[in-house]
């Protein structure tokens, strides 16, 4: 992945993280924040996603869409998307 394409990607995690800040605690923001800035952005796409579905929290129609974008964009597994099945429609 080039800078450019890092770049671009961090800031649509950090731009998540803003959006899902009212269902995300706040250790957990913190812990996704790290990761994106130590250029791990799989693990924050999966943290995020985990810890939205442990408690099930509603994500709205462009919410999931951007994520499941983002897994596209950096070719990853099911994971994501497989959490964001306990995430219902908001």
């Amino acid at each position: 992945m080039d800078l450019t394409s890092y770049e671009e990607i961090a800031g649509q995690l950090h731009g998540l993280l803003i959006r899902l800040d009212d269902r995300l605690p706040g250790k957990d923001i913190t812990l996704i924040a790290e990761f994106i800035d130590a250029n791990e952005l799989g693990l924050a796409l999966e943290q995020m996603a985990d810890v939205l579905s442990e408690d099930e929290q509603p994500l709205a129609p462009d919410e999931r869409a951007d994520m499941l974008a983002l897994v596209e964009r950096m070719q990853m597994g099911n994971r994501v998307a497989g959490a964001l099945r306990y995430c219902p429609p908001k």
